[in-house]
């Protein structure tokens, strides 16, 4: 064969070879949309992708989806249903990163990024037959956000502070029961153009190890520190806290209504419950006094070993029913949401097995227009979801959690794909409900 004759042929093969574009804003943060498509392919042609990436321990997820090419030969991942056995079902441009697995089969992991950042193989396969692959890499925060450790006034926390030549708003995110600090999601929020300060209470070095008598002095410290950093434009303040800690927003919102502009509760209560412990006890504390009386939960079922793997999770939504038939204590318990004079954004799960979260947003907004609050409330309710809404785009193991403080596996409800998709939409919405009501040049009136 002649050289020319080789050429063209080589040339010919190199047209029709089917071709992976993967393209993403230049931020590249995990909330961003990310477009993979396939094209060249033979009309209807049965591709496969598969996603490979390694956690911060160097444990390998991933995940697949097999699609048929349209009549052009092209694969749009974002418009195109993948077939049966694929890792997630339905059209989801996002779905072969948050439906990666640990190839160990251990769904009781959760994935951690390694410096912030999650690089992820996509890989296109023809016949079984390995064509291409390209690696995307996404992002907890962007690269100008800068880290600050805080230990000073009694505060542990860490302040995210994204580059800005003016102060910026800055928004406070709360753990949950599992204490700690609230980084992921502060992490994201920093790279949407907020200050953010994640703000442990408990299960932080110098702070209690328990969630137990927790002072609300101690958040009426922290408004007065933000409003002594030059970055900070501190008349601007949100709330973001999600489970217990969206309970803990509530609470701060209706005790110390001038320091809150805006309050984001994921998953919250509607009442005051008692601290994390065997024996009652009081979970917050003011003026050396209980805050409010705690609403009665009965004990959890752990018969038979519930709660003892992931297999066999124990179920507390049932128990926090249960409490809610003693309507006076439950009533006396109540968070007086009508002291709150911010825009809030309330967030619900229809499968949330933690908690009701359903009922006890219904009785937020019950509680709101029973007193006349003239207040902005929004409401997201996710009918699949489960507790674990959360921030969008990362490997979701699956419905369980184990719950550091409590040594016990849970049932959070929901499903992957509901979790995931509610994730995404809730979060997309809480970024802009923020943008909307701290931007000095935007706010909610």
């Amino acid at each position: 064969m002649s050289s020319f004759l080789f050429s063209c042929c080589l040339a010919s093969t190199l047209l029709t070879q089917p071709q992976l574009s993967i393209t993403q804003p230049s931020g590249k943060t995990i909330d961003q949309e990310v477009h993979i498509q396939v094209e060249k392919l033979k009309p209807f042609q049965d591709i496969e992708l598969r996603a490979e990436a390694k956690d911060n321990k160097g444990d390998i997820w991933s995940s697949h989806a097999t699609f048929r090419a349209d009549s052009q030969g092209q694969v749009d991942v974002a418009s195109t249903h993948p077939n049966e056995n694929s890792s997630y079902e339905g059209v989801d441009e996002t779905g072969l990163f948050w439906s990666m697995l640990p190839a160990s089969g251990d769904t009781s992991s959760s994935f951690k990024c390694k410096n912030d950042a999650i690089s992820v193989e996509i890989k296109l396969y023809a016949s079984n037959e390995l064509v291409t692959q390209k690696t995307v890499t996404r992002y907890l925060k962007t690269a100008d956000v800068e880290r600050i450790d805080v230990q000073e006034n009694g505060l542990a926390g860490a302040l995210f502070l994204p580059s800005s030549e003016k102060p910026l708003p800055v928004i406070i995110t709360l753990s949950g029961s599992n204490g700690g600090l609230s980084e992921n999601r502060a992490k994201l929020l920093a790279s949407n153009g907020f200050a953010v300060f994640a703000l442990g209470y408990f299960g932080v070095e110098g702070l209690p190890s328990n969630l137990q008598d927790i002072p609300l002095e101690y958040f009426k410290t922290a408004f007065s520190w933000l409003k002594e950093q030059p970055n900070i434009d501190s008349s601007h303040v949100g709330l973001y806290g999600a489970s217990r800690g969206a309970e803990l927003s509530l609470i701060l919102g209706s005790f110390f209504p001038s320091s809150v502009q805006a309050i984001v509760a994921i998953v919250p209560s509607s009442v005051v419950y008692g601290g994390l412990s065997e024996m009652p006890v009081n979970a917050w504390i003011y003026q050396g006094k209980p805050i409010l009386p705690f609403a009665p939960v009965p004990q959890t079922d752990f018969a038979d070993g519930r709660g003892q793997t992931p297999e066999n999770p124990a179920n507390t939504r049932h128990s926090f029913l249960e409490g809610m038939k003693d309507k006076a204590a439950f009533a006396a318990a109540s968070i007086p949401v009508e002291n709150i004079r911010c825009p809030i954004l309330l967030v619900s799960a229809g499968d949330d097995q933690m908690w009701p979260s359903d009922l006890y947003v219904q009785q937020i907004m019950d509680r709101l227009e029973k007193n006349h609050s003239c207040i902005v409330c929004r409401y997201l309710h996710y009918p699949e979801g489960g507790h674990g809404i959360n921030i969008p785009n990362l490997p979701i193991p699956g419905p369980t959690y184990y719950h550091p403080v409590g040594k016990l596996w849970f049932s959070m409800g929901g499903t992957r794909s509901a979790d995931a998709r509610a994730s995404s939409d809730a979060w997309n919405k809480l970024v802009a409900f923020f943008h909307e009501s701290l931007d000095s040049a935007n706010e909610i009136k």
